[in-house]
């Protein structure tokens, strides 16, 4: 572990005068060849100093710590999740990002892991607004909440923002296609939350102008509990000029978390509660048809078991439901109500082979159950609202998914190459009637090699897979886009991507890059057929490419400076460009502290674009300030002020043709207290 306490993965322990080794767990243990003691290790890792210890005793446990090389924030330097919900491989571009941690507190989820390089807002605005991951967004990006899957009935894709962000305590942002680890559905990338455990007490309450929000938060652990409760309402915001923007809703979340162990076994058991009201959609058509989610709920419930042997189990359900209005100018009012109850399981192990070779392999199932779509569609006759007309496109439709999969990991000398597989069998039915039975394959292989002077060269090539989902092939009805029709016909999307990149690693400077490539076959898209009418077509293919940057410099031990950006380019076959390609982007973050104050900062510059896909429209280029200030009125007191778009710019957080522009400039205030 490192000196603060965090699991290290990946630290290679030697027998000194013997060339065998072992690597940690992901819970920071390791194992050594047999040997009679006494005994000196050596333990190296390419971002910590190198250390000799000699241990004389083989009755007591062994606790390593080591001091890395970097003036740096761990969180940089070593896995922020011990747990084996991430499984994505060291070569991969993963960020660990932290929501206390942005210039300004965050409303949503979408505004912090948007902070990203290569990570964009997407789609329309308001609560739901979604994300993209590399140029890919809605479902082939996957989101999870510690391990489990949220998929949604929105075509627009899947957010977790029914978490408040006061509630999360780290997220992983996985860039490049991961279907291999994580499944159908993360061609882009999987965006995976990790609710907050709490030590103690913590009470937080603010007030923001955007929509007069009003948050509040209390949360309290001893250790082995820990509970967490959220409530935000805000009303309706404004735009630079003046534009009234349908953004209000109110929310209420919370977490309960309990851990214990019992001889070799330790157990966790995980729920998430939230319920949505009167959630506005800001879009163009607002006030002239106005989209309103009345209720949304989500219950989450997660059961997990691990041995000290190297497997673990889990299992989860996930019963939630969505209610969707359009309100139309001419009194037409109508109403899709959403309801699904999802679960899963997991089962892997991790076992060494030998001394340089780590495997991991598993099986795991996703399922959908009581899937409905039921819409009533109203009028005003007379002046009194009269039902019209009742449909059910989703008539307790059901899926199942399926896989076994493997990931090898192995070292030869300082070089770490890994390689994986999955096999995923889907089936899907809709009012009784058996839908299309899909099973495809999926490879990953990577390397990891250590260049010396602290830099670090990793590439990837990979394979990924999504199935359609049970909306895209069967719904039909209203949504806040259009009316839209199912295509049953639809087939699984399949990619193959490549990246390359270079990390490097100083003493208070830490740099990485990548350049990766992304064709998609089979490319699911949403097409206008007629006026507001649109369904759902496979394109023949599209390659997105680009190229991203990262990184941080610690000044002293009050200043440290962040920076990085994006530059990313999707078209299809025809040379036509593809959707929800985001806007070239760059970033600088400031961060300052000094006894009980603390400053933090990003100014960004987004890119007009002028390219842009079906669906979309020219946006203009942005610079975007937000900033905060914190002050400790007492050890356990602080109090802060923050702002968002500082400079009052009018500009539109995606190129989505129906997006409005996004708010004006906020200010919040906030109050904290932690014993």
């Amino acid at each position: 572990m490192s000196a603060s306490g965090m699991p290290i993965e990946h630290a290679r322990v030697r027998v000194v005068g013997d060339a065998m080794s072992d690597y940690t767990d992901a819970k920071g243990w390791f194992t050594l060849p047999a040997a009679e003691l006494p005994v000196e290790l050596l333990v190296t890792h390419q971002r910590f100093v190198e250390l000799r210890l000699r241990v004389e005793d083989g009755s007591t446990a062994v606790e390593i710590a080591l001091e890395s090389k970097q003036e740096l924030y761990e969180t940089i330097a070593v896995s922020a999740n011990p747990g084996e919900e991430n499984f994505a491989p060291v070569s991969v571009a993963i960020s660990v990002i932290d929501p206390s941690l942005s210039a300004a507190p965050p409303n949503t989820l979408t505004e912090f892991v948007a902070e990203t390089p290569g990570v964009a807002e997407n789609g329309q605005g308001g609560i739901f607004q979604t994300y993209s991951v590399r140029g890919v967004s809605r479902l082939r990006v996957m989101t999870l909440v510690s391990g489990m899957r949220i998929v949604s009935e929105r075509r627009a894709g899947v957010s977790a923002s029914f978490i408040d962000p006061l509630l999360i305590g780290t997220a992983d942002v996985v860039r490049g296609p991961s279907s291999t680890y994580y499944g159908s559905g993360a061609l882009g990338g999987v965006i995976q939350l990790f609710p907050d455990s709490y030590q103690g007490w913590t009470v937080r309450s603010g007030f923001d102008t955007r929509g007069d929000e009003l948050h509040q938060m209390i949360g309290w652990g001893d250790g082995d509990w820990s509970f967490g409760l959220a409530h935000r309402d805000a009303g309706n915001s404004a735009t630079p000029g003046g534009q009234e923007l349908n953004a209000a809703f109110r929310q209420t979340s919370a977490t309960l978390g309990r851990s214990w162990v019992r001889g070799d076994l330790d157990f966790e058991l995980l729920a998430v509660g939230s319920v949505g009201t009167d959630i506005q959609k800001a879009n163009v058509d607002f006030p002239d048809q106005v989209t309103t989610y009345p209720d949304e709920m989500h219950g989450l419930v997660r059961f997990r078991v691990s041995s000290a042997d190297g497997w673990e189990l889990s299992a989860y359900a996930h019963p939630n439901d969505l209610e969707t209005r359009v309100s139309r100018a001419d009194g037409r009012v109508d109403t899709v109500r959403n309801d699904a109850f999802d679960l899963g399981l997991n089962w892997h192990r991790r076992i060494q082979p030998s001394a340089d070779t780590s495997l991991r392999f598993g099986v795991d199932y996703f399922g959908r159950r009581s899937v409905d779509a039921r819409e009533t569609n109203e009028a005003i006759v007379d002046g009194a609202l009269g039902l019209t007309d009742l449909q059910q496109t989703l008539d307790g439709a059901q899926e199942d998914e399926a896989g076994a999969y493997g990931a090898l990991e192995w070292h030869v000398g300082s070089v770490t190459l890994l390689a994986g597989g999955r096999y995923a069998f889907q089936q899907q039915e809709n009012g009784g009637v058996s839908g299309t039975d899909d099973g495809a394959l999926t490879g990953f292989a990577g390397i990891v090699a250590p260049l010396g002077a602290g830099f670090e060269l990793v590439a990837n090539a990979g394979t990924g897979l999504r199935f359609p989902s049970l909306s895209e092939r069967f719904f039909t009805g209203t949504t806040g886009r259009g009316f839209v029709t199912g295509n049953p016909t639809l087939d699984p999307e399949r990619s193959l991507n490549v990246d390359t990149g270079l990390r490097w690693y100083g003493r208070k400077l830490f740099v990485s890059g990548y350049l990766f490539r992304n064709e998609i076959d089979d490319y699911i898209e949403r097409i206008e057929v007629a006026p507001d009418r649109l369904t759902f077509v496979n394109l023949t293919a599209g390659t997105i490419e680009g190229v991203e940057l990262e990184g941080f410099y610690q000044l002293d031990s009050e200043w440290g400076v962040g920076f990085g950006g994006h530059s990313i380019e999707g078209r299809d076959k025809l040379g036509t460009p593809l959707a929800d390609v985001p806007a070239d982007s760059v970033f600088v973050t400031g961060r300052w502290s000094r006894g009980k104050w603390r400053w933090d900062g990003r100014l960004e510059n987004r890119s007009s674009k002028s390219d842009f896909g079906s669906g979309e429209k020219p946006i203009p280029s942005v610079n975007l300030l937000s900033s905060s200030v914190s002050y400790a009125l007492a050890d356990d007191l602080t109090v802060a002020v923050s702002a968002r778009n500082l400079f009052d710019e009018e500009y539109f957080n995606s190129a989505d043709s129906d997006v409005t522009p996004a708010a004006e400039r906020s200010l919040g205030v906030s109050l904290s207290w932690r014993p």
